[in-house]
């Protein structure tokens, strides 16, 4: 009997059985084993994966170069990277590697369509966001905000503080009011392991703050919270502002902190204007697959404006209802209404609001006399509360990011009675804008 031919005999009981040493290098040598007899099987499907792999990486090295460079992006509403300057002075210091960086991700062929794979296979893992956007519940897409720089905070409010005085000094009325980001204030929308602690641990530094400082101001995350948590539409889906809703929320806290009643919102009558708005969040999350937002102006009973907008751009030339004046040497786009609405057509529907972010902006009623006047020192969440303070106030405001002038001699040479400082929480914490409010002021003590 051969071997091949032997049978196993029975281990008899109680007799050890002698296992066979198992080593790495024995493991490994099974394993080459097993694919070098699998060669031949799999070597077609190899060929395929490399000659797909190459064909892709040739196609979109061809693309890059044929197809034009693109200067923006309408679907994250930004300025796109073009190609850097080669330089002797950029090589060595290394920013020409990092401005390589950024053009080549930013001209990326099908950029947008892979921006939209990448969000569909975040979701897909259930990663819970995608780009620093968090998917909340019911379509609600959220900039995830961790911990922001306390000292950029410190520096605002200071600055706020020391300017709230000494107007108060002056006999002018000064009224600070504070939004919430949508993460503060949407936060019932959030999955359950985000939680509110980041929110909440900043606006616990910013009372802190105020208290020392002895700022006065209101807050208006808390209320605008309640409505969200009430399931109210106060901050749009897909975009980091409030709604029309949400700022005539904040617009009925800020009337009553200056002692004056506000109007019932039935006072105004609704037009809606888009039922397609895509913002910011949106762009940057990318998930394709969100319901767009709508977006309704409220109007009052007469609303006959006149707003003038510092623009030394031109670009609002050929726009409906605008003309170019020239004041006291600087060139102001004139319109008969406070909305822009050839914003609706464009992929940043939000700048119908007032045109969008400029340092100067006053608008009057038309054939209105003994009209007080309100500085509104601002970032855009202002925009949309306008129409409604617009019923009581004509209206100067001024982003401090783009309008750098002392404002407490600003405020004496206009004849300023009242002030407002209307502020989203994310302009306080971003960037130490309003700290120009010391200017003309003296040293701190």
């Amino acid at each position: 009997m051969d071997d091949t031919t032997k049978k196993i005999q029975p281990v008899p009981d109680g007799v050890p059985v002698k296992k066979e040493k198992i080593t790495a290098d024995g493991e490994a040598a099974k394993y080459l084993q097993l694919q070098m007899n699998l060669k031949k099987e799999s070597r077609g499907a190899d060929l395929l994966l490399i000659l797909l792999t190459l064909g892709f990486i040739y196609v979109m090295a061809v693309l890059f170069w044929v197809l034009p460079d693109s200067d923006f992006s309408a679907q994250e509403n930004r300025t796109l990277a073009t190609a850097p300057e080669i330089s002797p002075e950029n090589f060595f210091s290394g920013a020409l590697t990092e401005q390589v960086s950024d053009y080549l991700a930013d001209q990326f062929p099908f950029r947008d369509f892979f921006v939209g794979v990448k969000a569909l296979s975040e979701t897909i893992q259930l990663k819970g966001q995608n780009n620093g956007v968090i998917l909340g519940s019911d379509g609600y897409l959220i900039t995830r905000v961790d911990y922001p720089d306390e000292k950029v905070l410190q520096t605002n409010l200071r600055a706020a503080a020391r300017f709230q005085q000494a107007v108060q000094e002056r006999g002018i009325r000064c009224v600070a009011a504070f939004a919430g980001r949508k993460q503060d204030t949407c936060d019932r929308y959030l999955p359950a392991a985000y939680g509110s602690y980041y929110s909440d641990r900043i606006w616990d530094i910013l009372d802190g703050i105020a208290g020392e400082k002895k700022l006065e101001y209101i807050n208006l995350r808390d209320p605008l919270r309640r409505y969200a948590s009430d399931g109210e539409a106060v901050y749009y889906k897909t975009d980091h502002h409030w709604t029309s809703l949400g700022a005539y929320y904040g617009y009925a806290q800020v009337m009553e902190a200056m002692g004056a009643s506000p109007l019932p919102l039935d006072a105004f009558t609704a037009e809606t204007v888009s039922t397609d708005f895509y913002g910011t969040t949106w762009s940057a999350a990318g998930a394709k697959w969100v319901k767009p937002d709508t977006v309704t102006y409220y109007h009052g009973k007469d609303e006959r404006y006149t707003m003038a907008i510092e623009d030394s751009t031109g670009q609002f030339e050929g726009y409906t209802g605008c003309v170019y004046e020239e004041r006291d040497g600087k060139n102001y786009a004139v319109f008969d209404s406070i909305y822009v609405r050839e914003f609706l057509e464009e992929k940043d529907q939000y700048a119908s609001f007032l045109g969008g972010n400029f340092g100067y902006t006053h608008i009057t009623a038309n054939g209105a006399e003994d009209r007080e006047t309100l500085l509104v020192l601002k970032d855009s969440f202002a925009h949309s509360m306008a129409p409604y303070l617009l019923q009581h106030y004509d209206l100067i405001l001024v982003d401090l990011r783009y309008y750098k002038v002392p404002m407490l001699r600003f405020c004496e040479e206009n004849g300023i009675d009242t002030v407002l400082m209307l502020y989203n929480m994310e302009t306080l914490t971003e960037g130490d804008y309003l700290k120009i409010l010391g200017a003309g002021l003296g040293k701190e003590t």
